[in-house]
This record gives C-alpha cells, structure tokens and sequence, in this order.
C-alpha cells in the first residue's frame, strides 16, 4: 500500500494548501499550534475544526480529511 498518510497528516495538508492558496497564513489558522501543525501532529477538536473551515471559508469541512 505503500506511504498512507494519518488523519491528522491529511487534514493538516488539506488545511495549509487551502490556506496558501487564499493567503491565508498558517498562524492565523493554528494560533499557538503552527509548529505542530507543520508537523501534521497537532490534535484538535471538532469545534476547533469547523472554526478552521470557516476560517478557510469551506462549508463542508469533511473535505478537510479527502486524501
């Protein structure tokens, strides 16, 4: 199967490229979290999640988890 990324790996991917590709930078996101977020290891709630989304401006944030 080869390399197959977390959940946490694939949400945090997903988030950084959403938010490089609106210009959004990752402290904005993360707040205090931006170290583990770039190492895809950061755990985080579900309302902490539909905060990201919004903040990303993503109405469906379970497209934060699609490989």
């Amino acid at each position: 199967m080869g390399d197959k990324k977390s959940i946490h790996e694939t949400f945090w991917s997903n988030v950084e490229w959403h938010a490089k590709n609106q210009g959004i930078p990752m402290c904005v996101i993360c707040h205090s979290r931006t170290k583990l977020a770039r190492e895809h290891k950061a755990n985080i709630t579900l309302k902490r999640e539909q905060e990201i989304a919004e903040l990303l401006g993503i109405d469906d944030y379970a497209i934060l988890f699609e490989s």
